[in-house]
């Protein structure tokens, strides 16, 4: 927190020329900097020139690209160099060799630990030498840029063993628990004291998020120095808040010290005793070991709970506002862990504390919600945001006891004159709405809502907001309260305030609608809404959205993309005579012309060019909605000029994807395949026009979700062409067979879910399913895909079984969709032939090959028949496919159908709690050859 001083540019600068600083470029040059042009390149890179600035730190970058060793190395040596001009410029070296060894970027940061490993060994001893000298720094800049050096060092070098189970940096641990526990007599021991607590914390901070043990051997001698750096006879108040900030980080390695009474009794107490220090910033960061305790040690608090609820009540009303923020937050980390439990259903091991507690605690939330302060706005973080926040957590754990609770104090407070009172109401009402059982809130929302309205208008700004935020969360989680005859003038009212309100204010009524239609719509017709209550409200509705998305200051708190959110909730929930008179004739012509003018926006620099693409981004997603809402006559039906609809829309789509926006495309890969969807046949003489552009979007893997919603499309197209499918399906099954041949292809799963590949097998399925006798051509290369694939799913399913303690939840949704997908691919194929079979007899018999039954179905079937964690979507895939193949060969395939795999998939969907998987599984009983 002492180098905020340095530019936040730092280390994230781009390339910015500077006359005064020409060096030689060369890695030559590079290679061979020394500690003086270094230090004169650091006292440029704080210089508050940006030219100045960005060009020494392109330099910094280009000496560690050149001679990473000898850049390190300088670094290490100018932050321990104790004669060194400025303390700003050593704490900068610091910052910086920090910076060079680590990165956000995960991939990054692995390569950079690799390439720390691979240094010299000498070269990282000296470096590791500077860090440990530099920790002993009259300077306290220098002492904690110093503890930032070791703590990425030791994240890289503690978790790595050698073969006689040491780490390269075994000395490290010692020596900063000495620091603590043995400090030497005078200032500067407590100096190298507290800056070794900062280094505790931070190694603690950096290894917990590694999930590994290294560290569990030393925990006992960790937390007990840090506890004894917090206890009250210690009397160096920076050694207090070390340790206490130490603290926070070194609990996630504190589980076997919580199963021991005594040490779980010492800790708590040393804790405690912080939260009712002297100092602020003691009480903060004690605050936050308790709320990491709920997180870690729920189970572990009843004995202490009594003494929390008692310093938290009085820290609440009484303390800073940082420090009553962390009281409060205390108890909005035992609602989290209770909410958790009580919907897993695991009632027993839940403590029922808030349940016990809110009585006492509620009073005091909503007295602090009531010490807003004045300019408030929806941004700010304070004691009164917090009390709601914790409130809100209270109503979802406790549900109905809440309003008992909560509601005389709204009734009391929401028409008082003072605006504190008024607007804590406010909020506490919106607060309480997720949670209790919606029966319950029927008598309360009618006359709230009410008196919500009205405040729409309130002369106090955050009295507006509160009031939309609470008619928002009501549509949200209350919807079926507001009684229909109440609907139009809930609507009416929102639309009177829309163009006086403020942005943020306008954002929150945006959402409301969204919620209100959603809970509106009805579905009569497949994409059409009946009647509902939001029915008579539609258009005034949409012309009230449209006109917030056109306001000047629609770019202000994100309102332009809520009002086209919202506008597209509204227009999914058009009844079909609304669809007939409002949207085919004003809606669809409108959001066309629109989108038509934006191709000539003027583009003059990435202002323009972002406006423009996120204009024909919420218009193609307006269309698509409307497009759904449909019928087939209507899009198809020509005007004068002999155009349809449809062609009309095509026309623009094409257009959108001729810019190359990446979201815009997004959107109008959506409305395409909408397009398709919703006519009955008539999509191919799009196809030569189209065609090229959806075969590119899927090759453009490094767009991944252009390349996942390509590849829907092509499923959608596939299903609408059927037969016709076959005559433009090779650049198709090529491009797509190349994209699963990708090892690149969801190779990041952990942080990008829309995977390509299982998507590929499911439209390799729609694609033999429709062209049905054109099958052969593809059959071979299909077959030895498909075959990878299932190779896959057994190697993913051996990794979720390698290590249960761990368990990998992206790994088993992504084997959960991969499977679905290989399943579609063969029951695909298998229709597919038994179409071709009819005009090809024999044609079927393709299939009967190794590499396609025991290397591929066989071998998924034994795979998800050893998978007890398998989705029940899966099993019911899986009997799909068993029963299509026993049906389709029989007895040619009668041995590998009494495959105990088979047999035992079977049994598990007749045992299904889903009545569909239970009908399927007992319809592939039925077709087993006898």
């Amino acid at each position: 927190e002492n180098l905020k001083t340095f530019p936040p540019a730092f280390c994230s600068c781009s390339l910015a020329s500077c006359k005064l600083f020409e060096l030689d470029n060369t890695p030559h040059a590079l290679a061979t900097m020394n500690a003086a042009q270094l230090r004169e390149i650091l006292s440029a890179a704080q210089n508050p020139d940006a030219g100045t600035r960005n060009a020494a730190e392109e330099q910094l970058k280009l000496s560690f690209a050149g001679d990473p060793a000898n850049h390190l190395r300088l670094l290490s040596d100018e932050l321990a160099d104790e004669t060194a001009p400025t303390v700003e410029t050593r704490a900068l070296a610091g910052l910086s060799l920090k910076n060079f060894m680590t990165s956000k970027d995960h991939a990054q940061a692995v390569k950079l630990a690799n390439d720390w490993m691979n240094l010299n060994p000498d070269v990282r001893t000296a470096i590791k030498n500077n860090s440990i000298t530099s920790l002993r720094s009259t300077q306290r800049n220098v002492r904690l840029a110093a503890a930032q050096v070791i703590s990425k060092i030791a994240t890289i070098e503690l978790p790595k063993l050698d073969n006689q189970g040491r780490c390269p940096w075994e000395e490290l641990m010692p020596l900063l628990l000495q620091l603590v526990v043995q400090p030497e007599p005078g200032p500067a021991g407590m100096e190298r004291k507290e800056a070794a607590l900062h280094t505790l914390g931070y190694v603690c901070e950096e290894i917990a998020v590694l999930q590994t043990d290294c560290l569990q051997s030393k925990s006992d001698e960790i937390l007990t120095a840090v506890v004894a750096g917090m206890r009250v006879d210690e009397s160096e108040l920076s050694v207090k808040l070390a340790a206490t900030k130490a603290l926070s980080n070194a609990l996630e390695f504190a589980n076997k010290n919580f199963q021991v009474d005594a040490e779980r009794d010492y800790v708590m107490t040393v804790i405690c005793e912080a939260c009712v220090s002297a100092n602020d910033e003691v009480k903060e960061h004690a605050y936050q070991c308790l709320g990491r305790i709920a997180e870690l040690y729920y189970d572990k608090l009843t004995q202490y709970i009594q003494t929390i609820l008692e310093i938290t009540l009085n820290a609440i009303p009484t303390q800073s506002d940082n420090v009553a923020r962390q009281a409060i937050a205390f108890w909005s980390a035992v609602c989290d862990r209770e909410f958790e439990l009580l919907d897993q259903g695991d009632t027993t091991e839940c403590k029922k504390f808030i349940k016990g507690a809110s009585k006492f605690l509620v009073p005091h939330l909503l007295k602090a919600m009531a010490s807003q302060e004045d300019g408030q706005d929806e941004d700010t973080y304070n004691r009164s945001t917090e009390a709601a926040a914790c409130l809100s957590a209270i109503a979802t754990t406790i549900r109905d006891d809440v309003l008992e609770l909560v509601m005389p104090y709204i009734r009391e407070n929401i028409t008082q004159p003072d605006w504190h009172l008024r607007e804590s109401a406010v909020v506490a009402f919106g607060s309480v709405m997720d949670g209790p059982d919606e029966s319950l809130l029927v008598e309360y929302v009618e006359a709230v809502v009410e008196r919500l309205v009205v405040y729409l208008q309130d002369p106090e700004d955050l009295v507006k907001n509160s009031a939309a935020w609470a008619i928002n969360r009501v549509c949200e989680f209350a919807a079926v309260a507001i009684q229909p005859p109440h609907v139009t003038p809930l609507c009416q009212s929102i639309v009177e305030t829309f163009p006086n309100s403020a942005p943020a204010t306008a954002g929150q009524l945006c959402w409301a609608l969204y919620h209100l239609a959603n809970f509106c719509k009805t579905h009569d017709q497949p994409g059409i809404a009946g009647p509902n209550a939001l029915s008579t409200s539609i258009m005034p509705l949409c012309q009230c959205l449209m006109a917030a998305g056109d306001r000047p200051d629609a770019s202000e708190a994100n309102l332009r993309a809520n009002a086209y959110e919202a506008l597209n909730a509204v227009l999914s929930a058009s009844d079909a005579e609304c669809a007939k008179a409002f949207v085919a004739p004003t809606m669809l012509p409108m959001l066309g012309d629109r989108l038509n003018n934006t191709f000539a926006m003027p583009v003059l620099n990435a202002d323009d060019l972002n406006t423009k693409n996120e204009w024909q981004s919420f218009y193609c997603s307006a269309l698509e909605v409307c497009i759904r809402q449909m019928t087939p006559e209507v899009l198809v039906a020509p005007d004068a000029a002999g155009m349809t609809m449809v062609d009309k829309f095509m026309h623009l789509f094409l257009q959108v994807f001729a810019s190359q926006n990446t979201t815009a495309t997004q959107e109008a890969l959506n409305a395409v395949s909408c397009v398709c969807d919703r006519l009955e046949g008539g999509f191919e003489r799009y196809m030569q026009s189209f065609g090229p552009i959806l075969v590119g979007c899927i090759a453009a893997v490094q767009e991944t979700q252009i390349c996942w919603l390509a590849v829907q499309a092509t499923s959608d197209i596939a299903r609408s062409l059927d037969a016709k499918m076959k005559d433009f399906a090779d650049p198709f099954v090529e491009v797509l067979l190349t994209v699963l041949a990708n090892p690149e292809v969801d190779s990041q799963i952990h942080q990008i879910h829309d995977y390509i590949k299982p998507a590929i097998y499911s439209c390799i399925g729609e694609i033999a399913l429709a062209i049905g006798e054109g099958i052969g051509k593809f059959l071979q290369y299909w077959m030895s895909a498909l075959q990878i694939g299932v190779q896959t799913a057994a190697q993913t399913k051996g990794q979720l079984g390698r290590d249960p303690d761990n368990y990998d939840e992206d790994l088993r949704f992504y084997q959960d969709t991969l499977c679905e997908g290989l399943l579609g691919a063969y029951v695909g194929i298998v229709h597919g032939l038994k179409v071709a079979n009819i005009t090809s007899p024999g044609a079927i018999d393709a299939l009967l090959n190794p590499v396609a039954i025991q290397g591929g179905c066989l071998m998924l079937i034994q795979t998800l028949a050893d998978d007890e964690d398998k989705s029940d979507a899966v099993l019911k895939a899986a009997v799909s496919l068993i029963g299509d193949l026993a049906e389709t060969y029989g007895p040619k395939i009668s041995a590998d159908l009494q495959h105990h795999a088979v047999l035992t998939l079977i049994a598990q969907a007749k045992e299904s709690s889903y009545n569909e998987t239970i009908e399927m599984g007992s319809w592939a009983a039925k077709k087993m050859p006898s």
